[in-house]
């Protein structure tokens, strides 16, 4: 076997990040682990990003032939290291806090602590009888805390809007006979309003590159709610080292969340500004137009959070299910349950019924409105609400 030469070291690169780079070369040379351990110092001079990959083993080739060295064979491989207990740890490029699964450290991979909440985690026995109580058997029950960054904040916008509004004007006549009779018409009118809303809010945001793929929406709108209603607790280091192995990373650091947390606020400014544009006009209202918008936004508090979401598979009557629930009282975000033979008939008779009422729908317009863009409306509108409603007698499965 031929044999090689080694190198370690613990270095802090260009960007910041805390590692230990180790390469391995072969065939073996008088001098060439202290050339590799003066290569490697010098790799970790360059940002992290560049660490991983080909291109560092092609210059730390480079670099080891200059100095003399024919190495044919060269591996580098790049972890992190735990501040606190030295420990190497594997990470995945797009990580930016994690936990040790040593010592319960947590921090960013610049080797800065960070305060972690959590909710407990209901018990793994409940979540069986969940699912046992629909008739159903547990396949599979996996529990997985995903990170939130929760933002408090007041927001103040100040706006200029233009507002399009209807309202009924009544006309006083006598007809024919002399007698007094009253009309009405429908007035449009424009006015151009100002005014300011000012509101305080708790802005949830999943930090991970994909976000659908883990809850949607509902999961959340649950961290917002429980935030307010069931605060989380501080995780101690013993805690977070258990937690660790159940944990996903964060991907999104406090930073990308602010300006995510920001837009949406400034969204929700936006629609109560245009709600208070029109309470301040009379009639109905038909549109609302910012004019002008100008939002403040001051951030009382950030945190990273992270909430229990049981993730779980079942069987009945042959066919595997799957579900979802979070929290210390394992709110259901999703679950899966046999669609019956019944239910099935029932959509398809629906489906029917919505078809016959397009339908006569369309006649109807036909024979007063006489319009065809109107027509073509009401007919698709009733296809669409008729075929959605047949397909879903075809589902495999409906979800609670």
């Amino acid at each position: 076997m031929r044999s090689s030469s080694s190198a370690y070291v613990a270095a802090t690169t260009g960007d910041g990040r805390l590692i230990y780079l180790s390469a391995t070369a072969s065939p073996a040379q008088p001098g060439l682990e202290q050339a590799l351990t003066e290569v490697l110092h010098e790799l970790a001079k360059r940002s992290y990003a560049e660490l991983p990959g080909d291109r560092a083993r092609v210059d730390a080739m480079r670099m080891l032939r200059s100095m003399g060295f024919a190495v044919e064979e060269l591996s580098i491989a790049v972890s992190y290291r735990c501040p606190q207990c030295a420990a190497s740890i594997q990470l995945s490029p797009e990580i930016v806090v994690y936990v040790c699964p040593y010592c319960g450290w947590a921090g960013t991979v610049f080797g800065k602590s960070v305060r972690l909440l959590a909710w407990p985690a209901g018990r793994r026995e409940d979540v069986e009888a969940l699912i046992r109580r629909r008739g159903c058997t547990p396949v599979s029950i996996e529990l997985r805390y995903l990170p939130f960054w929760v933002f408090e904040a007041d927001v103040t916008a100040d706006y200029v809007a233009l507002v399009t509004y209807e309202y009924e004007e009544f006309q006083y006549y006598d007809d024919y006979h002399g007698r007094p009779r009253v009309r009405t018409r429908v007035v449009t009118r424009r006015r151009r309003v100002a005014g300011r809303v000012s509101f305080s809010a708790t802005r949830a945001v999943l930090a991970r590159l994909r976000p659908g793929l883990l809850g949607g929406g509902e999961l959340k709108t649950w961290v917002e709610s429980a935030w307010v209603m069931q605060p989380p607790s501080p995780l101690s280091e013993e805690e977070a080292k258990a937690f660790a192995s159940s944990m996903l990373a964060p991907e999104l650091d406090e930073g990308v969340a602010r300006v995510r947390a920001e837009d949406a606020r400034e969204d929700s400014a936006a629609s109560r500004a245009r709600r208070d544009a029109g309470r301040r006009v009379p009639g109905t209202v038909v549109d609302v137009r910012l004019l002008s918008f100008r939002p403040r936004i001051t951030f009382k508090r950030g945190e990273l959070v992270f909430a229990p979401y049981w993730l779980f598979s079942y069987t009945r009557g042959g066919s595997l299910y799957s579900g979802s629930a979070v929290g210390p009282q394992l709110s259901t975000l999703r679950l899966e349950l046999p669609l019956s033979n019944a239910e099935r008939a029932l959509r398809l008779v629906g489906a029917l019924l919505v078809s016959l009422v397009a339908g006569l729908a369309a006649e109807l317009v036909v024979r007063v409105a006489q319009s065809l863009a109107l027509l073509l409306m009401v007919a698709a509108m009733g296809l669409f609400a008729a075929a959605k409603l047949a397909l879903s007698a075809y589902e495999p499965a409906k979800v609670e």
